[in-house]
């Protein structure tokens, strides 16, 4: 029998966080065995681990769900992130700079250089878009900027600003905070001058054509672990509870932004 696997790069970034996440599905599978959650774990979100047959549940950015994967995958939960001023299964992204920077505004970043994890995340990119081109009316986000950097992650967005490198970057928020635990110093270095909208918050998938449970069952199981989890691992974590968000709800509040 091929070995399972569960995918939880999305917020991993470091061993304790991994760790946590571990945990968090390991509790679950003993508390709710029918399930069969996998006992292995991939620290990646790569496309050909999402969409391998061996990786029953990944945890995804909601972009790609519905611009690549909605043939391949579902949400099966999704989890409510405890951070300030956020309520239900969403998430945010900060719009940063270096604390040294006169820029107040996003509208002040004009003509300068920006800093996107990847043009397919939500988070370190799409709704950077939206702020210059729906919300702020500014033009086209790729004319606004005289030059936008992919740098492949938040926390190398986030280099970028240290470094000089990028005038502006859009950083998630539950990135952000995890990157600030670990890092405390980051945040003598950078400064927040915006919030972007607000999105679903990345979900769990499985296969649509398999899936590997119910996203009752998961849910149960997944709050009942949280529960049980010492303190330590649920500060790594940052998450309150899970609950269920429909495709639908991902396909029109990403597509329209």
């Amino acid at each position: 029998m091929e070995k399972e696997f569960i995918g939880i790069g999305m917020y991993s970034l470091n061993d304790e966080i991994e760790i946590a996440w571990q945990d968090l599905f390991l509790i679950a599978g003993k508390l709710s065995p029918g399930l069969g959650l996998p006992i292995h774990f991939l620290n990646s979100i790569e496309e050909n681990v999402i969409v391998s047959s061996q990786t029953r549940i990944s945890h995804i950015c909601g972009l790609p769900l519905v611009s690549q994967f909605q043939e391949k995958l579902i949400p099966i939960c999704t989890p409510h992130f405890d951070l300030e001023g956020l309520e239900g299964p969403n998430y945010f992204s900060y719009f940063m700079v270096s604390k040294k920077s006169q820029i107040r505004s996003v509208t002040e970043s004009k003509g300068l250089v920006a800093a996107i994890s990847s043009y397919d995340s939500q988070s370190g990119s799409n709704v950077f878009r939206s702020e210059i081109e729906v919300t702020k009316k500014l033009g086209f986000f790729d004319n606004f900027y005289k030059k936008i950097i992919t740098t492949g992650s938040h926390k190398n967005s986030i280099q970028k600003i240290i470094n000089n490198e990028a005038d502006i970057a859009c950083i998630d928020a539950i990135s952000y905070k995890n990157i600030k635990r670990a890092e405390p110093e980051i945040g003598d270095k950078l400064r927040i001058i915006g919030r972007s909208i607000i999105s679903p918050a990345p979900p769990l998938v499985t296969h649509k054509d398999s899936p590997l449970c119910s996203s009752r069952g998961l849910i149960r199981a997944l709050n009942s672990a949280l529960n049980l989890m010492d303190k330590e691992s649920k500060d790594a974590l940052r998450i309150k509870r899970f609950s269920f968000v429909p495709f639908d709800t991902y396909n029109s509040q990403i597509k329209k932004v």
